[in-house]
């Protein structure tokens, strides 16, 4: 299981909510049921009752995750509980955004697939605005190093992107005056060759074969600065 960091409070619309990146694998956004239920106008026992009636659709650690067996039990501050909240409940589920979509097919409820679509525009597919800042703009030392190793694999794809335009750009030359004279000379004399072995001596037969293959290589260079 990847590491749960609390992002802090979201909105989306008029709803509030903690925000939580880990647990489903590195940046994955996830939603606790309790967040679920202010969203969709329901009450956290009767979410819980719906999973826990269904419990075999969804998998742990890839749909659903109980914070109370993977995390301290000190830490229910940092996600939006009070000491009764967290003691009371049996269950405090953490849903990924599959979990998620496998809840809202228990709900069928129009209105919930219209929160759905928000949600995951505006916040399952939204990077946390701190993996987006330069490594020297963030103070905390665990994430600047996180972010300039990001940084530096982001310049290593560049680097090779740059190194294929390049290449590209050379196998793409067009042939030079040179290059094509060399290219005909030598094509004349496999012609030439070919001709002797053959015994082809007509000179109309000869002419028209060297104006084909001229004619050839003049097309093919003319395809190559096209394309």
């Amino acid at each position: 299981m990847n590491e749960l960091k609390v992002l802090g409070t979201e909105k989306i619309g008029n709803f509030e909510f903690t925000g939580i990146e880990g647990g489903f694998g590195k940046n994955k956004k996830s939603i606790l049921v309790k967040d679920i239920a202010l969203i969709h106008g329901k009450e956290v026992k009767e979410v819980n009752r719906l999973i826990n009636n269904n419990i075999r659709r969804f998998k742990n650690g890839i749909d659903l995750l109980d914070l109370k067996q993977v995390i301290s039990n000190h830490l229910f501050l940092d996600y939006g509980f009070t000491k009764a909240q967290w003691g009371n409940s049996n269950n405090i589920y953490l849903l990924s955004e599959r979990g998620y979509a496998k809840l809202l097919k228990i709900l069928e409820d129009d209105k919930a697939w219209e929160i759905y679509d928000e949600l995951v525009d505006n916040y399952f597919n939204m990077r946390y605005v701190i993996q987006k800042q330069d490594s020297y703009m963030i103070t905390d030392p665990v994430q600047r190093a996180e972010r300039w190793i990001e940084e530096q694999e982001e310049h290593q794809v560049k680097l090779a992107m740059a190194k294929q335009e390049t290449k590209d750009v050379q196998d793409n030359t067009p042939i030079s005056s040179k290059d094509y004279q060399v290219l005909s000379r030598k094509i004349g004399q496999k012609l030439d060759r070919y001709l002797s072995q053959h015994q082809i001596y007509n000179k109309n037969q000869v002419a028209l074969l060297r104006w084909d293959l001229n004619n050839a290589i003049l097309k093919a260079q003319e395809f190559l600065q096209e394309h």
